[in-house]
């Protein structure tokens, strides 16, 4: 009878250790985008503040198209493209929506009676009433 001896034609070779050569060869992981991620903290912070947004938002938008752009230039350098994107989103939005209720809250301040019952009016309409 034959005996088995551990050198035959199905064992596998154990992993060799990784030499300096295979390191020098590997390329850098991507890292992240310090800008990405400033730009959807001040856009939240944006979103959240009151009269802040104004300000707050563009900025946060302004930072996501910086970053959005660093990113696009080293698409392997940087990781974060979602997080640079929806910092532009959400920057854009607080803007939006605060430049609408400054204006809205400007017109009913500042608006005479006539204007006043026209914008009810409208009020109305959007929001039912």
């Amino acid at each position: 009878m034959g005996s088995i001896s551990g050198e035959g034609a199905g064992m596998t070779n154990p992993p060799r250790p990784s030499s300096a050569s295979d390191e020098a060869h590997r390329p850098p992981e991507p890292r992240s985008n310090g800008l990405a991620i400033a730009s959807l903290c001040v856009s939240v912070a944006g979103l959240v503040t009151c009269f802040g947004a104004l300000l707050f938002g563009l900025i946060g938008a302004i930072l996501g198209h910086i970053a959005l752009r660093a990113i696009n230039r080293n698409p392997g350098h940087y990781r974060n493209h979602g997080i640079a994107l929806a910092g532009i989103i959400v920057g854009w939005i607080a803007f939006v929506l605060m430049g609408i209720g400054s204006f809205l809250l400007f017109f009913v301040v500042t608006a005479p009676s006539e204007s006043a019952g026209f914008l009810n009016g409208i009020l109305r309409t959007i929001f039912g009433g």
